[in-house]
């Protein structure tokens, strides 16, 4: 599914996450090349987030970094996410327990997005990346997220996936979405055989924590003959675990300034 974009916030975005994949200075060359945009359109964008303050050239050596300003917008995010270390424990202690890749995500409109993730040492596993993000539906995650919601919550939700993909053959029925999420309400959990991709599973549950006000679920994925050997024992280990994270939450909730209500209402579809 994709959503119509602003071209010149889009690139301005993707012009980040290159240097974040390549993690060095770039020259306006290879940042045209890597990105396929026309050289023009490179340099206007360039100088346009140089003079922002975004980036920092250095006539030098001709080459472009981002400035410390990038560094400083997520900031104010970090001590709710990242707040002693307790988000980054839960997965680590959870990755420990069951040996297979443990992936903390969050809603972000229609998708979630994954924002912790631990793998394994061994070969068996197929990690998605942080930062990427899959429809609320089409994942475990986004579906024990769902699971937290009321059917007239889900329809809508459903009718703005559909509203926004252009495939007719893509788009979701409403009716079989809650029909399996009548499933995983009664079981507490979502588990999906040869998913996301064949040889692949995963399973994830809805926690009681968010992050202002985003809810967030812990899931398991790892190979199919893994995870159904192992099911019994990893819904045991997500469920202790979960279970100390929460207790430890609640002897700190004394300290910690109250977040808002989890809000569900979309736009788009009527």
């Amino acid at each position: 599914m994709r959503r119509p974009v602003v071209k010149s916030a889009s690139r301005a975005l993707e012009v980040l996450e290159l240097f974040n994949e390549q993690r060095r200075p770039l020259k306006l060359q290879e940042i045209y090349e890597l990105l396929g945009y026309p050289q023009s359109s490179a340099t206007h964008l360039m100088k346009t987030l140089v003079h922002m303050g975004y980036i920092n050239y250095n006539r030098a050596t001709r080459s472009y970094v981002p400035s410390c300003r990038v560094r400083g917008l997520g900031i104010w995010m970090s001590s709710a996410m990242y707040g002693q270390q307790r988000y980054q424990r839960l997965v680590e202690t959870l990755q420990e327990r069951t040996d297979e890749t443990v992936a903390l995500s969050m809603q972000n409109d229609l998708f979630i997005q994954y924002f912790i993730i631990k793998t394994p040492d061994h070969e068996f596993k197929a990690p998605p990346t942080e930062g990427n993000m899959r429809l609320l539906s089409d994942s475990t995650s986004g579906m024990a997220l769902l699971s937290r919601m009321s059917d007239r919550q889900v329809d809508k939700i459903c009718r703005n996936i559909n509203y926004y993909e252009r495939d007719p053959g893509q788009r979701v029925e409403p009716a079989e979405v809650i029909k399996e999420l009548n499933w995983v309400r009664h079981v507490g959990y979502c588990y999906r055989e040869n998913a996301p991709s064949p040889g692949v599973s995963s399973m994830a549950f809805p926690l009681d924590e968010t992050v202002y006000g985003i809810p967030l679920a812990l899931g398991v994925g790892g190979t199919t003959d893994r995870l159904a050997r192992g099911k019994s024992r990893i819904t045991q280990a997500v469920r202790a675990t979960i279970a100390e994270f929460s207790a430890e939450l609640r002897d700190e909730a004394p300290m910690r300034a109250p977040e808002p209500e989890p809000f569900y209402e979309l736009q788009g579809a009527a």
